[in-house]
């Protein structure tokens, strides 16, 4: 080991000694102390103090936010049940060849439905709208945009592009939602 091999190391060694005593001291009592009260209690009040001077437009706005988080959410547990059911059937030692493979395709079918719900909502936020939710189902696919204005007719051209380019379905409904 050369000199210079030997610096390289013993700098190195004490940079990580430096950053070992500095994250220790920040951490006995520093800004993330979770035995500091005053902290906690400061930010609960201050979140009650805010939910109390919420407008009705800021309620509205707030339980369309939640419509779209709870449809997403409801959506993510009957995927998650049916995907449960099917591995269920797969590895189920009774279960014939046949329903096996069945429930193969239809697992390989959930799983890319899912993904493309997923490319979907991305692709239409990236169009600039805030929230979107997308919901294919058979051969039809409904997006549900949120958007402070009425959507104009290029801007449901585009959305219809995305669905196609990503799902191959031509039968697109869109909504919005404010």
């Amino acid at each position: 080991m050369t000199k210079k091999q030997c610096g390289i190391i013993f700098t190195l060694l004490a940079l990580i000694l430096c950053v070992g005593m500095l994250a220790a001291k920040l951490n006995n009592g520093g800004l993330n102390d979770p035995t500091d009260l005053s902290q906690v209690l400061s930010t609960e009040n201050s979140n009650q103090d805010s939910n109390q001077n919420l407008t009705d437009s800021d309620k509205e706005a707030m339980n369309q936010q939640n419509s779209f988080y709870d449809s997403r959410s409801s959506r993510e547990q009957q995927d998650s049940a049916t995907i449960q059911t099917l591995n269920s059937i797969i590895s189920d030692k009774n279960t014939s060849k046949d329903q096996k493979d069945e429930a193969t395709k239809e697992l390989t079918k959930k799983a890319m439905v899912k993904d493309n719900e997923g490319r979907i909502e991305l692709d239409v936020k990236n169009k600039g709208y805030e929230d979107a939710l997308c919901m294919i189902e058979d051969k039809k696919v409904t997006v549900v945009v949120k958007s402070q204005s009425p959507l104009q007719e290029s801007d449901s051209v585009a959305i219809q592009e995305i669905v196609q380019n990503v799902s191959n379905i031509k039968d697109v409904i869109i909504e919005t939602q404010k």
